[in-house]
């Protein structure tokens, strides 16, 4: 019996790790089967399979091997190939679906919630603050896609169409600046249009104005509101032409541009024109604008007659307008020419409150201001297509019209009680 231990336990130590595993299962009954062996039979120095020493410590576990590496190491001595795993696709997210489908009923119900249920004040109010809030979300947005960068074009996108036309005409920067237009024709000067149903309600059309005094265009922008919002026809949209040197300004040329200004050429009013668009020139140019208080109201010579050349060519009726109130809200009492050249402008203008204010002196005064349309004039109907060709015909026909707008500025005047009352 002694002699079958020592040779079992021989053969277990000789054995590789799997075989020797799996014979040690295989000798286990046996070992069970010799437990009644007398503990004299065995050998000094050797002990029985499954037996432990009184004063030996007990032997820490052996970690199990893994499955799947056990498997592997089998079937490599097996001879057999691994099988390349399968990929999964990606199992749905059900959260991120969920997700998506709240932020979807999140969007449907903001743009359900109107401030109509809320009266008055507080209904513009809470359209204001939805307004500032979506704004900074989308700023938040730009920064997230495209950081610093994304941020500044953003930004600069503010209150910006989708796109313009050649001109540089911003219809959603107009909206914007419709109700500043609004506070200053109906608050701050108080503007009243008569004759206005003279300008064609549709078609092409030459508004010709006198030129009021200061550096911004109010003159031209207030005769396009008025057209805009109080033609009895619904409204008649209308182009204002300015000088060289107001429309390339640095800061204001670009904002004019994206408020309907156009510079003033012979081509870019022709193309207006021939669109069936209605434009409003000034004659006089920069001599008007900046022409001193004490020769308020009295109109300087007509360049070179082109208006009236436009008119000629292209057919277009010619609608005299007296303005009465804008030579009074930059009182002119000096030109500085040696800062004019410097700035790079034809004339830099002294008033009671500019420069001595800084830009503050800028604002002009509340003056009570009148629009006078007069009955069109058909210059191409009486004189025909080809008379812009005569140059005596054209001074003789842009004096007549210089007259005209004179008269009209001076039966105004006549009417006027007060240059802030009316």
């Amino acid at each position: 019996m002694a002699r079958r231990v020592v040779d079992l336990r021989s053969r277990l130590r000789g054995s590789g790790p799997g075989e020797g595993d799996a014979r040690a299962e295989d000798g286990a009954p046996a070992a069970r089967e010799d437990a009644g062996a007398p503990a004299d039979a065995t050998p000094a120095g050797t002990e029985p399979a499954g037996t432990e020493r009184a004063d030996a410590e007990p032997a820490a576990p052996a970690p199990r091997p893994r499955r799947r590496r056990a498997a592997r190491a089998q079937g490599t001595r097996a001879g057999a190939t691994t099988p390349k795993p399968r990929r999964r696709r990606a199992p749905r997210d059900p959260f991120s679906e969920r997700l998506r489908t709240l932020e979807r009923e999140i969007d449907a119900a903001l743009a359900g919630a109107g401030g109509d249920a809320v009266p008055g004040a507080m209904a513009a109010l809470q359209r204001a603050g939805e307004d500032v809030l979506g704004f900074y979300g989308e700023l938040a947005r730009a920064f997230v896609d495209g950081g610093l960068e994304g941020l500044v074009i953003r930004l600069r996108m503010v209150g910006t169409a989708d796109a313009v036309d050649e001109f540089g005409y911003d219809e959603a920067f107009h909206v914007r600046i419709a109700p500043l237009l609004r506070l200053l024709y109906e608050r701050w000067w108080r503007v009243e249009a008569e004759g206005i149903a003279a300008v064609p309600a549709a078609g092409r059309a030459l508004v010709v104005a006198n030129h009021s005094g200061g550096l911004f265009p109010y003159d031209g922008l207030m005769i396009a509101h008025a057209l805009r919002e109080h033609h009895p026809a619904g409204g008649r949209d209308a182009r204002v032409l300015v000088e060289d040197w107001t429309y390339h300004f640095p800061v204001l040329g670009p904002l004019l541009a994206r408020a309907g200004v156009v510079r003033a050429s012979a081509a870019n009013a022709e193309r207006l024109l021939e669109r069936e668009q209605a434009i409003v020139v000034f004659p006089e140019g920069a001599k008007g604008a900046g022409k001193y208080y004490r020769d308020r109201y009295r109109l300087q010579r007509f360049a070179r007659g082109g208006f009236v050349r436009l008119a000629l060519r292209t057919g277009a009726p010619l609608v005299p307008v007296a303005v009465i109130g804008a030579e009074e809200i930059h009182p002119v009492l000096a030109r500085w020419q040696w800062v004019a050249r410097v700035l790079g402008v034809p004339y830099f203008p002294v008033t009671p409150t500019f420069p001595w204010l800084g830009m503050l002196g800028l604002v002009p005064l509340p003056t009570k201001w009148r629009l006078v349309f007069g009955p069109p004039i058909e210059l191409a109907a009486e004189h025909g297509p080809d008379a812009h060709e005569d140059d005596l015909l054209v001074n003789r026909l842009t004096e007549a019209v210089r007259e005209r707008v004179q008269r009209m500025i001076i039966e105004a005047l006549r009417a006027r009680d007060s240059v802030f009352v009316g």
